[in-house]
C-alpha cells in the first residue's frame, strides 16, 4: 500500500481554543489537552484512489495504525491497482479447468463477495461485481478507450453475470474452519469489481472498529460515503452534504441538501461527474450489466440511507442503472420488505429542458434539509 499523508488533528468545542498536530506516518505523541472531557479527534489521508477522514469524540486518540491496518486488508483483498491483491490474482487466472484456491485470512474478500451477492439477487442483476469486462470494454477501469461494436458488446456480455455463473465461489472447511477459498470461472475472461461496494464496506469495518474500542461518537467517511454514530462535538447529528448533480470540479461542487445523520449511513451514486463525450453523445462510467451498454436515462444522482455502509454504497449503484422508475419501485417494496432497515432516498431527475427535480421518500422527516427551492 502507498504511504498515506496522515493527518491527526484534535478538534476543541467550538468557540474553544484549538490544538492541530501534523504527522507524516503513524504514531506521534498527543497533543496538550485545553479542554476537559472528550475532544473532538479527526484522522485523514488517501486511500482507495481517493480520501477518508475519520472523526470521533474520545478522551484519547484510537491508534492510527488500527485504521492503516483496515486499509490494507481491504486493498490485499479487493484494490484492482494491486497485481498482488486476491481480485487482480482472480481475475488474471485464465483457467476453466480448475479451481484458483487461496486462503482469505481476514475474510474481507469473502465477506464483500457474500455481501455482492445478495445484493445482486435482490436487485434482478442491477448490482454484478463481474461487470468489469464491459465497463473495460467501454473505456473505463483500466482498459484504453475504442471504438465499441454491438458485436462486442454481445461477445462481452457473455462474460458477465453472477446469475449466468460465470463465477463461483465456495469456501471449503475442515474440522469446522475454513481452510481454503475456492473460485471457479466459467470463462477465463471473466471479472471482478467490487469498486461500487468496497468504500462503503470499508467505512462499516472502520466505524464498528471505533463501536469496540468504546467509541460512541464518530463519523467516517472514504470517498464521500458515509456512516456516523452517535452525535457531533455539539451534541447534534452529524451534517452530511449531498451535491447538487453538476458537471463541476470538486472544488466548484454545490450542495442540494444536508442529511442529520445519527447512527446510519448515507451514500451517493451519480453519472454527473464520471461519463466522457463521444460524437456528442456523453457515455456515463454507469454500465447496465443486463444490456451490456451505459445507462441512458434521466436519473442524475441516488443517495441512500440504510444501516450499513456497504448496502447503501451497493443500492445508489444498483438505482443508477435502474433509472428512476424501477428505481422509485425499487426502493418501495425494500421499505416494505426490511422496514427495519429505516431506508431512505433522495433521486435527483433530469428535467426535459434543463435542470432536474428532486423525488425524496417519506421517512426522512425534519433529518433533510433542502437547500434549493422547490422545482427550480
Amino acid at each position: 500500500m502507498k504511504s498515506l499523508l496522515v493527518r491527526w488533528t484534535k478538534v476543541a468545542p467550538v468557540g474553544a481554543a484549538f490544538v492541530v498536530l501534523v504527522l507524516i506516518g503513524c504514531g506521534g505523541d498527543a497533543p496538550d489537552e485545553t479542554s476537559s472531557g472528550p475532544a473532538m479527534w479527526q484522522h485523514q489521508g488517501e486511500t482507495q484512489g481517493t480520501t477518508y477522514l475519520v472523526k470521533y469524540l474520545s478522551e484519547e486518540p484510537v491508534a492510527q495504525s488500527g485504521i492503516d491496518s483496515i486499509l490494507a486488508e481491504v486493498d490485499r483483498a479487493a484494490n484492482l491497482w494491486m497485481p498482488e491483491s486476491i481480485i487482480s490474482r482472480v481475475n488474471a487466472w485464465d483457467r476453466e479447468d480448475t479451481v484458483f484456491s487461496f486462503r482469505d485470512d481476514s475474510f474481507v474478500f469473502t465477506s464483500l463477495w457474500l455481501q455482492s451477492e445478495e445484493i445482486h439477487r435482490m436487485t434482478d442483476g442491477a448490482f454484478d461485481p463481474t461487470v468489469l469486462p464491459l465497463v473495460e470494454l467501454w473505456g473505463f477501469g483500466l482498459s484504453e478507450r475504442g471504438e465499441v461494436t454491438p458485436e462486442q458488446v454481445e461477445e462481452v456480455r457473455h462474460w458477465v453475470g453472477l446469475q449466468n455463473g460465470v463465477m463461483d465461489l465456495n469456501p471449503v472447511e475442515e474440522a469446522y474452519q475454513i481452510v481454503r477459498t475456492d473460485i471457479r470461472k466459467r470463462y477465463k475472461e471473466a471479472k471482478l469489481d467490487f469498486n461500487s461496494i468496497a468504500q462503503g464496506f470499508t467505512v462499516d469495518l472502520i466505524l464498528e472498529w471505533l463501536l469496540d474500542a468504546g467509541i460512541q461518537n464518530a463519523m467516517v467517511e472514504i470517498g464521500g460515503e458515509v456512516r456516523c454514530a452517535g452525535v457531533n462535538d455539539r451534541g447534534e447529528p452529524w451534517h452530511i452534504a449531498i451535491d447538487q448533480p453538476l458537471f463541476t470540479g470538486v472544488e466548484d461542487r454545490q450542495l442540494e441538501a444536508i442529511v442529520a445523520l445519527s447512527d446510519r449511513a448515507v451514500c451517493t451514486s451519480g453519472s454527473y461527474r464520471k461519463f466522457y463525450e463521444e460524437d456528442g453523445v456523453k457515455r456515463s462510467h454507469t454500465i447496465d450489466p443486463t444490456t451490456g451498454y451505459p445507462v441512458d436515462h434521466g436519473l442524475l444522482s441516488a443517495t441512500i440511507r440504510a444501516k450499513s455502509a456497504a448496502r447503501a454504497d451497493a443500492l445508489a449503484t444498483a438505482c443508477m442503472v435502474m433509472g428512476f422508475e424501477r428505481a422509485r419501485g425499487f426502493i418501495a417494496n425494500y421499505q416494505c420488505d426490511f422496514p427495519e432497515e429505516g431506508l431512505e432516498a433522495v433521486l435527483l431527475v433530469a428535467k426535459e429542458g434543463g435542470g432536474w427535480r428532486t423525488w425524496v421518500t417519506h421517512g426522512w422527516g425534519d433529518t433533510l434539509i433542502p437547500l434549493r427551492e422547490s422545482g427550480s
